[in-house]
């Protein structure tokens, strides 16, 4: 069960940023927890300001992948970032050393115009089904230790989304909300293609928590944790800039809830 966090800002910020609020977000830890939020792998994804994306992970340490992370992603200015700290489930455990791992996890297995990276936060219960089900040819980066079931997520809506109109009356998130399965899964999606880029966000049943943020400017930061956000640059971002909460869930808060957001002003 791990930690989530990402923003869509109209004025860029350097990614250390927001490495730093993952270094801090990777040893929260409620009093309630047993464990803190990550510890065993941390990884970004972000939008460059030419548009490409670039993708940085690092797996456990002997001390902080946050702060290795840090060390290895390039300070560069970004309006768009989703990232992750990894704290596995049991089952996941012994792949904690490979950033292949880590997430965010990248999909682009259908066309050179569609590109999906996801981070999630829960277990998808049902994911060896899911990743069975898939109707195309698919590269799994965790494949290289072990299929991770976060993986499925990025993948499947990658199909899901570029189904024809008719196959479904439902669009891609609301089709993936209903097909994982679990006690409880957060994510955030980046879906870039075309004019159609888009930053979906989920909370389904109980996790480690979801809070977030928008304001009139449509600008949106997410995390696991508002107190985390509070203690960085982005918690002050939510109170000068007119930000509001538009969702709050608690650690194993049982709620549901989904959102999609047009991020094309900020690329």
């Amino acid at each position: 069960m791990c930690g989530i966090f990402g923003f869509a800002l109209k004025n860029a910020v350097n990614v250390h940023e927001a490495v730093n609020l993952l270094e801090i977000l990777e040893r929260e830890k409620s009093e309630k927890e047993k464990n803190p939020l990550g510890g065993y792998g941390a990884g970004v994804a972000f939008l460059a300001l030419n548009g490409e994306v670039k993708v940085s992970k690092a797996g456990k340490t002997s001390s902080s992948p946050a702060r290795k992370l840090y060390e290895l992603v390039e300070n560069e200015p970004t309006r768009v970032l989703i990232g992750h700290v990894r704290f596995p489930i049991p089952e996941f455990m012994q792949t904690s050393g490979f950033k292949e791992t880590a997430q965010p996890y990248l999909a682009r297995c259908l066309s050179p115009n569609l590109t999906v990276v996801s981070v999630h936060n829960g277990k998808v219960a049902n994911y060896k089904q899911l990743k069975e089900k898939l109707k195309h040819r698919h590269f799994f980066e965790s494949e290289k230790v072990e299929f991770i079931d976060s993986e499925v997520i990025p993948h499947l809506f990658e199909e899901l989304t570029l189904e024809k109109p008719s196959a479904n009356k439902d669009n891609a998130l609301a089709r993936l909300f209903s097909l994982l399965e679990g006690d409880g899964n957060t994510a955030g999606i980046l879906q870039l293609n075309g004019s159609n880029k888009l930053l979906h966000l989920f909370h389904k049943g109980k996790t480690r928590g979801l809070t977030v943020w928008t304001n009139d400017h449509g600008e949106i930061i997410f995390c696991s944790r508002e107190n985390v956000v509070q203690k960085t640059l982005f918690g002050t971002l939510v109170a000068k800039e007119g930000f509001r909460k538009i969702f709050g869930a608690g650690f194993r808060e049982d709620k549901a809830w989904k959102h999609s957001f047009r991020i094309e002003g900020f690329l």
